[in-house]
Parts: C-alpha cells; structure tokens; sequence
C-alpha cells in the first residue's frame, strides 16, 4: 500500500508565473502641482532664500561693479579717506547692499554703500554685504530710501538724481517713491534743471544749506530774463570756498547779468533807426537817461555837421512843432 506523502497540504504551493508578474513595486504618490508652490515645503524653500537674503556675507570687491545712477555731487575721493580709516581701527559696521549682476555670472552690482566699497578697496579686504535679487525699480527705490535715512542728500542732488532717473526711463510715481517727494517737488526740480545746466551745477557742488526755494527762485529768474548760465561765471572760482559759498557766488553774478540784460534791452528798445525818404538809413537816435543822442551812419557825414551847425534853429522849430501837437483842442 503506497504511503500517503504528510506534509501534502503543508508545503506552499507554486505561485503561476502570471501572479508573479502581477506583483509591482509600490511607486510612490506625485505630488498635487498645488502642493509645489505652497504648503510645508515651498515655506522651508522661501525660508530659505529670505534667510540668505537677510545674512550677511563677505564678498572680494573686484566681484562687484560699480555701476547704476549717481545719487551724490563731487568725488568719492572726498570723504572715503575718513572713512577708510575708521573702517580700519573698527571694522565695517554696516553691510552694503548688492544685486547679482543681470548679464555678468558670478558678479555684482551696488544698489548703495558706493562709499563704503571705495574705502574698503583701499584696504584690500572683502566687504561684508547683503545680496538680494531686485529689478531695476526695486534697486533704484531701495538706493533713494538707504539715502534719505544716512546721509540727507541736498536739493540739487536730488533734482539731478530725479533728472536721471526720468532719463532712463522711470515712472513718475516711482521718481518720487525713491525720493520720497511729492509732484510739486519733483516739477520744482525740472525747472532747476531746466534753468541751471548740469556742468554749472556740478561745479557749483552739493551746497547742502541752500534749499529748494533758492534755487528755485534762481532758476525762475534765469527763465524769465533769458540769462545764458553757461556765461555767467566761466572762471574757476576761487580756492577755499564752500560749495554753499560757491553757490551765492554764482547767483550773485547771475543776478548781476540778468540787470546788465534787462538795462541793454530798454536801451536797445529806445534807440530809433532814422531813415531819409529814399529808404537809405541817416543815423540811430538814442536816449540814455534823460540824455539824446545822434549816431550817424557812417564817419564824416555831413549831415551831422550840418545839423550841428543849425541846431540853433532846428531844435526850436521841433520844439514849437512839438508843442502844436501837444495842445489839445478845446
């Protein structure tokens, strides 16, 4: 009798191949597109960046381009020498501000600290600062307000800063954001501009007690006499003066041409050219202060002679053709 097999049953049976193939490893779940720009991790990844734009960090300043919109009148050169040397004995105490370069890989553009970066080039050490991606309106906005809070710019500094920025392009609103003026002021430095050429101004300097209505009323002056301003002090003014002096100078000497102007134009006005009946020109008569005079129109002419020898009875017979005309009928 054949033995029955006691471990039939037990034994696991052989799994089909078709079941086997059947078995997949488990993938696992794609995230929902919505969860990639938000929740947990879009929050850790922006942490992340707002962390790296908050730290501050040392950067070789011959990776950063000093380039961008003058804010500032007279040289760098100035001050940075101060400046070097406290950055020296204490260190740099307050970051720059910085934009990775738009067309430049691996470099850098200032949005301000131009001062600080001058005197820390001087000492061959890195520049501590901070790095933030901003377009070119967020740099410029970022540069008017680091400006305002530091060191208060003069008028005239930011009348030119606003001419710039109005060059290049930008919005009125951001002009006076950056500025942190209202429209008034801004059409208040367009007339300054206007008047004043640049060249002048810059030689003239920053004059940081002179206010806006100053220069305002300056300008409205230059516009309304015609006063070439190009012309009104091209000598270097002299050694020693204060940009604040330079500027009173200056007006002075405007003011002092707009007069001469004003005096040449009355009289030009009251010179009369004197003609013959034929057309051809006699003479100019002019009065200058209660006085006539006769200008002939070319040298040795014998009217003029004449007329000098009958003046005796020419100017009575005007007189009393004067006086004729004068009488008012009754």
């Amino acid at each position: 009798m054949a033995r029955k097999n006691m471990f039939e049953g037990i034994t696991p049976a052989q799994r089909s191949e078709d079941a086997e193939m059947s078995i997949q490893p488990r993938s696992a779940a794609k995230m929902p597109e919505v969860f990639q720009s938000a929740g947990p991790i879009a929050a850790i990844r922006n942490d992340l960046r707002s962390l790296s734009s908050r730290s501050v960090q040392e950067i070789d300043p011959e990776m950063i381009e000093d380039t961008g919109l003058k804010d500032r009148l007279g040289s760098l050169d100035d001050d940075v020498a101060e400046l070097r040397d406290s950055i020296a004995k204490h260190g740099q105490q307050v970051p720059i501000l910085l934009r990775p370069h738009p067309t430049l890989s691996g470099r850098y553009q200032v949005v301000y600290g131009r001062r600080r970066l001058a005197a820390i080039r001087a000492l061959r050490t890195p520049v501590k600062a901070l790095i933030r991606t901003l377009s070119d309106e967020e740099a410029v906005l970022a540069q008017g307000q680091e400006n305002n809070l530091r060191k208060d710019p003069s008028f005239i500094e930011k009348a030119l800063f606003a001419g710039d920025l109005e060059e290049a392009g930008y919005d009125a609103r951001v002009v006076q954001d950056a500025l942190n003026v209202n429209r008034s002021h801004t059409s208040h430095m367009r007339k300054v501009r206007e008047a004043i050429p640049r060249e002048v101004i810059e030689r003239i300097g920053a004059a940081p007690s002179i206010g806006w209505k100053r220069w305002y009323e300056l300008a409205s002056r230059i516009l309304d006499e015609k006063i070439n301003a190009i012309a009104v002090h091209p000598a270097p003014f002299p050694a020693g003066l204060t940009s604040d002096q330079r500027f009173d100078a200056w007006s002075k000497l405007a003011v002092k041409t707009g007069k001469n102007s004003t005096t040449r134009k009355v009289q030009q006005a009251q010179s009369v050219l004197v003609k013959a009946q034929d057309g051809s020109v006699i003479g100019t008569i002019a009065l200058q202060k209660d006085t006539l005079s006769f200008q002939a129109a070319s040298k040795a002419d014998p009217f003029t002679a004449w007329l000098h020898g009958n003046a005796e009875t020419v100017f009575p017979r005007l007189h009393e053709e004067f006086l004729a005309r004068s009488v008012k009928p009754e």
